[in-house]
């Protein structure tokens, strides 16, 4: 895991909505809690988040 990476999870474990999605996320479907991931890690003050899928990725 980078250091972006990381960042992004302790992003994620210090917000209770985020981290219930990213588990949520690992459990039913790991390739898009990383994608979870990497969008946090980029967007580290993104509030309201959603799946556009279309593009198969997550945008603000």
């Amino acid at each position: 895991m980078t250091k972006k990476e990381q960042q992004g999870l302790s992003i994620i474990n210090g917000h209770i909505g985020k981290k219930r999605v990213y588990e949520t996320y690992k459990q039913s479907n790991p390739e898009m809690a990383q994608k979870y991931l990497e969008f946090i890690s980029k967007n580290t003050d993104a509030q309201y988040i959603k799946w556009n899928n279309m593009k198969k990725k997550f945008v603000v």
